[in-house]
């Protein structure tokens, strides 16, 4: 494969790796209940951390930061699943283990492994990343087609919470 061939297609598996998280988050903000609010800022902020931290140091996967930023998203998928009980919260917090794994053996070997010019641990963090993409968007979907369904029936005898803070409203 020739050198431009490798430019063209890391630009695509980049652009995709950054831009995907952030059109996932985005749209998880715009259409999903406050669960999938919260979910999509935490990791939101989680992308940008970690790409910030990426410019201000240079390089590609600072492992430091990462396992810090991934450290506190799963923690706080774990708060999100025990407060808001959702099944995809706890999918998520489950792949953000599997992602911290993957960290701890970078921490402790020196070099990463290549299998056929492909460095595995930046391809698991890319379909970790992508897991956690379609869970969130799952979810965001889930919660649609529950206003939709709510929608068509007429009032549930348990609405869709709309806010964290309703149940303390109304009693």
């Amino acid at each position: 494969m020739t050198s431009e061939a490798r430019f063209i297609i890391n630009a695509i598996v980049v652009g995709i790796g950054e831009l995907l998280p952030v059109a996932t988050c985005l749209f998880a903000w715009f259409k999903g209940g406050w669960a999938e609010r919260l979910g999509a800022g935490l990791y939101g902020l989680s992308v940008l951390g970690t790409a910030g931290v990426e410019i201000l140091t240079g390089q590609a996967t600072p492992v430091t930061a990462e396992l810090f930023f991934d450290t506190a998203v799963a923690v706080g998928f774990l708060v999100l699943a025990i407060r808001f009980n959702n099944l995809w919260l706890g999918a998520v917090m489950m792949v953000k283990g599997v992602q911290l794994a993957v960290h701890a053996t970078r921490l402790t070997d020196g070099e990463d492994a290549v299998a056929a010019g492909v460095n595995l641990y930046a391809a698991s963090l890319n379909l970790i990343s992508l897991l956690i993409c379609l869970i969130l968007a799952g979810g965001a979907f889930a919660t649609m087609r529950k206003r939709a369904k709510q929608r068509a029936t007429g009032p549930a005898k348990a609405p869709l919470r709309e806010s964290p803070t309703a149940a303390l409203r109304h009693g």
